[in-house]
């Protein structure tokens, strides 16, 4: 029987994944017949009906991902919705089979499998797949991309390089938040290259994130799509503070009874006056030519303060009490709730976040990847939890807990990576880790 399934394990797998998908095909039916749309989506709608060869998509106050989505399927929300469902199946599936495929030890190889293709059928990741958003793309491209890394480990070949970079674009400019995540992967892989941990060829995937950053920078501020999140920021984090307020008054904010009736209100909140009234029109002028400079600014300056926030909101943002919210009427849990809890950490997830931390560090120290390249994925993944839930969450003071759903997504894959690795090493020290 052991020798069989060393034969067969690939067609093992393939079976399962087959299995796997008429499944959550099956389950999801009503709600792929019932998407849900939401304020935003009349957005993105009004995107999609833009030219793809002229400028305007590129100058869009929106990532161009989604509105391409929306129209490849005509504006048809079930077409699009069984598209994104067919993605997310098909990443949850690569990304399985690429971890798996990172182990000797058969058992650590199917565990990791099974393990993998369950983690996507939890609510938090799952149910977006009939709403008419952004999330859903975004989590099955940061799953593709996630997969191609750990294929680009196991051997680089220029074709996995090509495809690395190529759903490292589409991950960019499906959220804006998702490029810095590219940036600061580059950032880490250059320190590896000049401590020479890795070989100097990690520099062409550095170049490849960074550009791609670089672009997507530069269309989010043809776009000015940093304005709506950072008016979104001023009303709710900064007027309300008056610490907060002097530091940006002395930056050159006008301060007037005017804006300050705004503290609370959202951008859009009370008939968009931040935008509308024309005694914010000193407000506006300074926030086009100096507002996202001076709170960069103030991040900076204000370190102990802004990275406490973040992690004093970190356990509340992973658990997410109100994701069902914004659901399809039809969509059902695909796992028992006890399974899911185990499966993505929704407890206990500052903890998990700092051993996650202390556990990348001392891999660094250890260089474990010289048995396992998978080790290096693990720690790139690990050490960017924290930087990317710090930009998510000064990005937008709007829905914070749906903004941090990818990040959410990388404590899971993380937790699971360090365990399916640990497991590994356990398996050899004991001899099991032989083909």
């Amino acid at each position: 029987m052991k020798e069989f399934v060393r034969r067969h394990g690939l067609i093992i797998q393939l079976g399962v994944f087959l299995v796997y998908a008429l499944v959550r095909i099956g389950t999801t039916l009503p709600a792929l017949q019932s998407p849900r749309d939401l304020a935003d989506t009349d957005i993105y709608i009004r995107l999609a009906d833009e030219s793809i060869l002229g400028a305007g998509l590129l100058n869009a106050d929106r990532p161009v991902g989604f509105p391409l989505l929306l129209l490849i399927a005509g504006h048809d929300f079930s077409l699009a919705a069984g598209i994104q469902l067919a993605l997310t199946i098909f990443s949850w599936g690569m990304l399985a089979f690429a971890v798996s495929r990172s182990f000797q030890s058969m058992v650590v190889r199917f565990f990791s499998f099974a393990i993998i293709l369950a983690l996507g059928l939890a609510r938090h990741l799952a149910g977006w797949d009939f709403v008419m958003m952004t999330e859903s793309l975004s989590l099955s491209l940061f799953a593709l991309l996630i997969a191609c890394a750990a294929w680009l480990l196991q051997g680089w070949r220029t074709i996995k390089l090509i495809a690395l970079a190529g759903v490292a674009v589409l991950f960019a400019f499906t959220r804006d938040t998702n490029a810095y995540l590219l940036a600061m992967a580059a950032g880490l892989i250059l320190i590896a290259v000049m401590f020479r941990w890795c070989k100097p060829r990690g520099m062409a995937v550095s170049f490849i994130f960074l550009a791609i950053f670089a672009a997507s920078y530069l269309t989010a501020n043809m776009g000015e799509r940093w304005v709506f999140p950072f008016v979104n920021v001023m009303g709710r984090r900064i007027l309300p503070y008056l610490d907060r307020v002097e530091y940006f008054e002395d930056c050159g904010m006008p301060v007037t009874p005017e804006l300050m009736e705004m503290a609370w209100y959202f951008a859009g909140g009370n008939d968009r006056r931040f935008f509308n009234d024309p005694a914010l029109e000193g407000f506006r002028q300074w926030l086009a030519e100096d507002g996202k400079a001076c709170y960069m600014k103030w991040l900076v300056s204000h370190p102990a303060e802004t990275f406490a926030e973040v992690y004093r909101e970190f356990d509340g943002l992973m658990f997410f009490d109100g994701v069902g919210e914004y659901f399809s009427r039809n969509y059902s849990d695909l796992l028992p709730s006890r399974i899911e809890r185990l499966l993505y950490p929704v407890y206990f997830a500052d903890w998990i976040l700092a051993a996650l931390m202390v556990g990348a560090i001392a891999a660094s120290i250890l260089r474990p990847w010289v048995k396992n390249p998978l080790w290096a994925l693990f720690i790139i993944l690990s050490l960017t939890i924290f930087p990317h839930a710090y930009i998510t969450w000064h990005g937008d003071a709007m829905a914070p807990e749906r903004h941090m759903l990818s990040v959410g997504m990388q404590l899971s894959v993380s937790f699971w990576l360090l365990l399916f690795l640990a497991g590994e090493r356990v398996g050899v020290y004991f001899g099991e880790g032989t083909r």
